[in-house]
């Protein structure tokens, strides 16, 4: 194995459209996400705020994908 546990969940987490960290968690609130890095908070939209596309909601209930299908942007909006 050539890396650790920690590494490799690293790598899984979303990064902060804010400071480009790797360190985006999910918080209590469905929807909502908190950068622990640099303790942003940023809510997932159901409409992409670069390109409009609209998603559903049962996709946003999937905490993983934060990405917009039809750009590849953030789906996620500063709060």
């Amino acid at each position: 194995m050539t890396g650790d546990l920690g590494d490799l969940q690293t790598e899984r987490r979303p990064p902060c459209p804010g400071c480009g960290e790797p360190w985006l968690r999910p918080s209590n609130v469905p929807g909502r996400y908190r950068c622990v890095y640099c303790l942003r908070r940023y809510e997932l939209r159901s409409d992409c705020p670069n390109c409009g596309a609209h998603s559903t909601i049962a996709r946003m209930s999937d905490t993983a994908n934060v990405t917009c299908r039809n750009c590849g942007g953030s789906m996620l909006c500063p709060i």
